[in-house]
């Protein structure tokens, strides 16, 4: 298997455990909601719903789809993801209804088209500065051969166990985690 197949496959099934989460998020929401609709109403138990979906959300993907760790940094910019998720839906809803798509069935089809598009959105706000880890050292990865040491960085170090577990859901595609020292 090639790298970019490799590559390809890990993608898709980030994509396939990013639904997966989805599914467990609309659980939360609906059973938040159900559980306050009574004591709030519905427009704020609407709100209560979302945001512990949300909450819940952040962390399954760090953890089952992207496989790194929680921060606060993460924490703050997820919302912009789920952001892009609403805007996405919407428009997909907009869009279905304008071409003869029934009401009722237009806001599900956009769900399930949008799952791409907050899939990146998600992967960029959580993965895409994986090197960012509290684990304190940043890791170099390549497709290549180690890559000659910088004069000015000084040589390539061992692998940091807490880096390599951080992408260890990712081996096939990995020739080469090291850290700088």
């Amino acid at each position: 298997m090639s790298t970019v197949q490799a590559r390809r496959t890990v993608l898709l099934w980030a994509l396939v455990r990013y639904a997966l989460v989805g599914v467990g998020n609309a659980a939360t929401y609906y059973v938040v909601y159900l559980l306050v609709l009574r004591e709030v109403g519905y427009l704020t138990a609407h709100v209560l719903g979302l945001g512990a979906a949300m909450v819940v959300s952040f962390f399954l993907n760090c953890r089952f789809t992207f496989r790194v760790r929680p921060s606060w940094r993460r924490f703050l910019l997820y919302p912009a993801s789920q952001a892009v998720n609403v805007a996405a839906t919407t428009v997909g809803v907009v869009v279905l209804v304008g071409v003869g798509v029934d009401e009722r069935v237009a806001p599900l089809a956009a769900a399930v088209l949008a799952v791409p598009v907050s899939f990146l959105a998600a992967r960029f706000v959580l993965a895409h500065h994986r090197a960012t880890t509290a684990t304190g050292p940043i890791p170099v990865v390549t497709d290549g051969p180690a890559p000659e040491p910088h004069p000015s960085t000084g040589p390539l170090a061992t692998v940091d166990p807490a880096a390599a577990a951080a992408i260890e859901d990712d081996p096939v595609t990995l020739r080469l985690i090291a850290v700088r020292r």
